[in-house]
C-alpha cells in the first residue's frame, strides 16, 4: 500500500554510452498472398512469426481503389521491439539477428522444394525454386521505406543490409533472384562491388580458382555463415548459392566459379578493407 502511494521525481541525464540496437536490415519474401502473409505474421500460431513491416504486392489490390492515393507499407510491429524474422540466422560476428535488426517482408509468391524424398539430408543441388519478379510499383514502396529506415539509422552500414537467404542460407532462399539489390545501391541502399575491383579479379581468377578452404575464408570473412573445413561441403554449397543469388543472380547454382569469386573479392576489398591484405596474402 506504501508502495502504491510513493510519489517520486525523475532527473534525466542522458548518457553518452549507449547506441542504438538496430545494425542490421533483413529482406525477407513471404512466398504468400498478401491476406495469407498479414495472418501469418500478426496472428497466434504454433509457429509464430512475424516483421516490421510488410509490403503488399502490385496489382494484387488496386491502390486507387483500395487506399485512395498509393499501396501503404503496413507495420506490425514497432521498429524498438524484436520481431521474429530472423530465426537461426548468422552474419560475421552476429548471431540471432532477431535482437537487431528490422525485418521487411515483401509479399512475393514464390515458392522452393527439395526433389528428393522428406528425411534426406539437405542439397543445394536438390533445391528447386520457382522464384517470380517483384513489381516496380512494389519496388518503389521499398526503396522509400528503405532510405527512411538508413535517414534514421546511420549507423547500418550498406553490407548490413541483408538478404533472409545471406544470413540463412541453408534454410532459405528469398528474397530471390529477381530482387533488385543493383537498383537499391544505386539510390544508396546496401552494397555493391565496382567493376574495374571486379575486372581486375577477374582475370586473376579466370585462370585458376582458390583452393575450397581459401573460398570458404572469403565468404566467412565478408560476412556469410561458412566454416572453414576444407571440403566442398552443402554448407558451402549453399553458402556460395546465397551469395549468387544476392550478387550474381543469373547463376546461382552454388558452385563457385571465377565471375563469382571475382564479385566476392571485390565487394571484400570495397567493405572489409581492414581483411583484405590477409586475404589477398593466403590467395
Amino acid at each position: 500500500m506504501i508502495a502504491g502511494c510513493t510519489d517520486y521525481k525523475v532527473v534525466e541525464v542522458i548518457s553518452e554510452n549507449q547506441n542504438s540496437r538496430i545494425d542490421y536490415i533483413v529482406i525477407h519474401a513471404t512466398s504468400q498472398d498478401f491476406d495469407e502473409s498479414l495472418e501469418t505474421l500478426t496472428l497466434k500460431s504454433d509457429y509464430p512469426v512475424s516483421s516490421h513491416y510488410l509490403i503488399p504486392e502490385f496489382p494484387n489490390r488496386d491502390a486507387k481503389n483500395f487506399f485512395g492515393k498509393e499501396m501503404p507499407v503496413y507495420r506490425l510491429v514497432k521498429e524498438h521491439k524484436r520481431a521474429w524474422h530472423a530465426g537461426v540466422s548468422s552474419w560475421l560476428d552476429e548471431e540471432s539477428l532477431n535482437d537487431r535488426s528490422i525485418g521487411i517482408e515483401v509479399v512475393n509468391e514464390f515458392a522452393c522444394e527439395y526433389t528428393h524424398e522428406a528425411g534426406s539430408e539437405k542439397s543445394a543441388d536438390l533445391l528447386e525454386c520457382q522464384f517470380l519478379p517483384f513489381p516496380k510499383e512494389q519496388m518503389d514502396i521499398v526503396k522509400a521505406l528503405l532510405l527512411d529506415i538508413l535517414d534514421r539509422y546511420p549507423r547500418i552500414d550498406p553490407v548490413d543490409v541483408v538478404a533472409h537467404s545471406d544470413i540463412a542460407p541453408d534454410r532459405k532462399s528469398d528474397p530471390g533472384p529477381y530482387f533488385p539489390w543493383k537498383e537499391l545501391y544505386d539510390v544508396g541502399i546496401g552494397a555493391w562491388y565496382d567493376d574495374e575491383t571486379y575486372k581486375k579479379y577477374l582475370k586473376r581468377f579466370d585462370e585458376s580458382l582458390p583452393q575450397i578452404d581459401l573460398i570458404q575464408e572469403a565468404l566467412s570473412t565478408y560476412g556469410y555463415p561458412v566454416e572453414v573445413t576444407g571440403e566442398n561441403d552443402e554448407q558451402t554449397k549453399f553458402g556460395v548459392r546465397a551469395f549468387q543469388l544476392h550478387f550474381r543472380a543469373n547463376n546461382y547454382s552454388g558452385s563457385m566459379d571465377a565471375e563469382s569469386m571475382a564479385i566476392l573479392m571485390a565487394l571484400i576489398e570495397k567493405y572489409r578493407g581492414n581483411e583484405i591484405k590477409k586475404i589477398q596474402t593466403i590467395f
